[in-house]
């Protein structure tokens, strides 16, 4: 086996040895003023995709002799294509001409290769870095939340969730630069453990991707991709530097990041740091939703040859003194829960062969090793008094904490091959495996007072300390092999996706006791008199496949329809599998045993563009069986619920987003979803469904420097809602937003935003809202100021 290896490595050595290639080196400039154009997509016959620095620069390595096309687009300006012909190194001036509407015109990676987001088939939305640095969000959920079909799921003022098309939380698949983040979902935390600053774009498939993605894609999946360094035809040294603040919460935010690099190698290293008080509302302060996080995360890729290099990157994050306002019906209202710290950690290495063949253009190996570790502090506040009888005394007894803590370490391994069959097909092919181990306790820590009921006179105190398993320790591993074939039928009209994917799982857990252990005035005690076995060893097996096709159809350059049809799956977690609470009234237990759930679904698009005008929308259909709900049942003669599979689910709906340019520096804008969930095996509605809701806004240029952005936001009323769900009622609410040029000073692009969101301070809440007790409104009046350097 070794032998092999060592021989394939030496053939992809030889064949990079082969041949003489060239470099293109560029610069993109706005065609109207000269001044350099950052963040464009330059694609090099389909094949070479690089991106324009803030100096406007690319360059594209180790390009075999011939005649390429060159695609730069932006969503800025319109798109350019030249042919060029490549005998030598080769310098290259390009110049855009601005677009006053924003097009939709970006490259992607969704589809595990680089490809323009109109040739999707599939309904798609991204944000970029621009956004980020110039609005005042918090979180990766608020930065996302205007997109259509996408709703915010809050639990306070840092954690948050997203939910799309109705699905959410285990229903999406959410990935750091293609590696997944696996932990518990039913507290928010996932798309909280990430640095905003050190992001580059965000992209999002709405709709089934398992065959792309895997377990869990059942309602789309979530990619960030972080900011890179990047090979340049010489020694450069750049950074960025963000700053803002928020009234509502006087969050003060900053981050840095440095770039550096040369023909050879590359380097980023991005640090942040943010503090919040409380959030406040319209009603009043929304106490405990304070936060601090930091991070820091770096990246090197080096060329070990000329079509070959390495990449590693690092992510470390922090949070501490996360109050948790809402998030759990099992929290009582006077109890105070929070994270006293909260850490991600992320270690990826990749390696890249490129243009091993004509038609073999790429192989990559990777893997990575991500560390959650999850910590919750409940202080419930919780005394009970119990009389004595029979000649013992009366006991009182508080409930001084109970927390509940775990590690999540996720290890994982992928490997995909890029193919150019002939111009008009493209096929990827890859296998990957994850592995997410869990080892977690919750330590309840009380006081119980025996107490003199003729005198009131406290007679005795033990302090207790009950160690349990929530879970077993356990682990759930997934492989998984897929291939995906573009085919361009009739070039520029008529293309076809077809892909498929096979996985299997596997998942084991130890032997669990409960309680484990306790402690009373410090002296262990092993076996507790009420220690009993509550899960055995125990292993699982899942099968499962998962395909997809996907048509797209142009008949002129203005309409472009598009079809995807998908089956998808979703394992159960390790949660839903193995947890053991007991409420006390109600003990809520896991199944082993559980079957994938399975998705069907159909997405049906139309695209229509020009000069003045863009739309998209799309109607779908995602049909659920095998769904993992809860069911009433008996466990040691006490009432219980108990996950199984019973449940069948339909959820369907529409989209539609427009731009259009009334003037010359007049953009108006807006969008609007809607979703509907029905629980058929219960003949009822799903929970956590956003009502019908919109966005409608206007940009415009009053002054040639500074940008206007008024928005109003709308949600209708709420009504049809699950058992034991509240109703919503409608609301609508203002955000304005300001942003200037950048200016040049010093070498250094300067750029100021600021703005007020909720500008009427409106009291409204967020049907998605978990917030518990009486919090029942979301943020109020928030006034915010920023400002973006770039140097070079």
């Amino acid at each position: 086996m070794k032998k092999n290896l060592f021989s394939l490595f030496f053939v992809l050595l030889a064949t990079s040895l082969v041949g003489k290639n060239f470099s293109i080196t560029g610069t993109i400039y706005n065609a109207n003023n000269n001044f350099a154009v950052a963040d464009a997509n330059v694609l090099l016959s389909e094949k070479y995709f690089s991106t324009s620095n803030e100096s406007g620069k690319f360059i594209f390595n180790n390009v075999a002799k011939g005649e390429y096309l060159l695609k730069v687009t932006h969503i800025n300006y319109r798109e350019k294509s030249i042919t060029i012909k490549i005998e030598s190194d080769t310098l290259l001036s390009i110049y855009l001409l601005p677009d006053h509407i924003e097009l939709e015109n970006i490259t992607v990676t969704s589809s595990k290769y680089e490809k323009n987001i109109n040739d999707l088939s599939y309904s798609a939305s991204f944000i970029t870095k621009t956004k980020i640095e110039k609005e005042p969000h918090t979180t990766l959920a608020e930065l996302l939340q205007y997109e259509p079909g996408l709703s915010i799921i809050r639990e306070g003022g840092w954690g948050t969730e997203l939910s799309i098309r109705g699905l959410n939380r285990s229903n999406i698949v959410t990935l750091v630069d293609g590696n997944r983040i696996e932990t518990a979902t039913d507290l928010s935390a996932r798309l909280s453990l990430l640095d905003l600053n050190d992001i580059e774009r965000v992209e999002l498939i709405k709709g089934a991707a398992s065959s792309l993605y895997g377990s869990g894609a059942t309602g789309g999946i979530i990619n960030i991709i972080s900011k890179s360094g990047y090979y340049g035809d010489q020694f450069y040294f750049s950074g960025n530097f963000n700053s803002g603040f928020n009234s509502v919460n006087n969050n003060f935010s900053n981050g840095i990041t440095l770039f550096s690099g040369n023909e050879y190698w590359y380097g980023k290293i991005t640090t942040s740091y943010r503090k919040a008080g409380n959030t406040m509302a319209p009603s009043g302060e929304i106490k405990n939703s304070q936060f601090t996080d930091y991070s820091l995360n770096a990246s090197v890729g080096v060329k070990t040859f000329s079509d070959q290099e390495i990449k590693f990157d690092f992510q470390q994050f922090k949070a501490l003194d996360v109050g948790i306002p809402g998030g759990s019906a099992l929290f009582t209202d006077q109890s105070v829960v929070r994270y006293p710290q909260e850490i991600r950690k992320m270690l990826s290495v990749e390696y890249k062969f490129n243009d091993l063949t004509s038609s073999f253009n790429k192989l990559s190996i990777k893997y990575f090793h991500q560390y959650i570790f999850r910590d919750v502090e409940n202080i419930p506040g919780i005394v009970q008094n119990i009389a004595g009888s029979s000649g013992q005394p009366s006991k009182r007894v508080s409930v001084l904490s109970i927390k509940p803590s775990a590690d999540h370490i996720i290890n994982g391994f992928q490997s995909q091959a890029n193919f150019t069959i002939n111009k008009n097909n493209y096929l990827i092919a890859g296998l990957d495996f994850w592995r997410r181990n869990y080892s977690g306790e919750r330590i309840k820590n009380q006081t119980i007072e025996m107490i003199d009921p003729s005198t009131g006179f406290i007679l005795s105190t033990i302090n207790k300390s009950i160690y349990e398993k929530p879970l077993p320790d356990a682990e759930f591993n997934s492989a998984g092999i897929y291939a995906q074939d573009d085919i361009q039928i009739i070039n520029n009209k008529l293309s076809l996706s077809i892909g498929s994917r096979y996985d299997y799982i596997w998942i084991s857990n130890e032997e669990t006791f409960n309680p484990v252990y306790e402690t009373n005035n410090g002296v262990i005690n092993n076996k507790p008199g009420n220690q009993s076995l509550i899960w055995a060893q125990n292993k699982a097996k899942n099968n499962s496949y998962a395909y997809n096709l996907g048509v797209l159809y142009s008949p002129n350059n203005l309409i472009t329809f598009t079809l995807n049809g998908a089956h998808s799956f979703r394992s159960p977690s390790l949660e839903e599998r193995f947890q053991y609470i007991d409420l006390g009234s109600v003990v809520k237990l896991g199944n082993a045993q559980l079957k994938p759930e399975v998705g069907n679904f159909i997405d049906l698009g139309l695209r229509l563009q020009n000069e003045k005008l863009i739309i998209t929308s799309s109607i779908f259909f995602n049909s659920l069986t095998n769904l993992v709900t809860d069911e009433p049942s008996e466990y040691e003669n006490r009432y219980a619920l108990v996950k199984t599979n019973v449940g069948k689910a339909e959820l369907f709906g529409f989209e539609t987003a427009l731009k259009y340019q009334v003037f010359k520096n007049y953009l108006l804008y807006g969008n609007v979803s809607y979703v509907r969930g029905k629980d058929i095996h219960n003949n009822s509605d799903l929970p956590q469904i956003s009502p019908f809701n919109g966005i409608l806004g206007i940009k415009t240029k009053i002054i040639n420097w500074m940008e206007i952005d008024f928005t109003s936001v709308l949600f209708d009323s709420q009504n049809k809602v699950a058992d034991g769900e509240i109703t919503t009622p409608g609301y609508v609410y203002f955000n304005l937003y300001c942003n200037t040029e950048k200016v040049n000073l010093a070498n250094t692009l300067i750029r100021f935003s600021f703005g007020v969101e909720n500008l009427l301070n409106k009291e409204y809440r967020n049907h998605l809202s978990t917030s518990r007790g009486l919090i029942r409104s979301e943020a109020g009046r928030n006034i915010y100021v920023k400002i973006n350097l770039t140097w070079q």
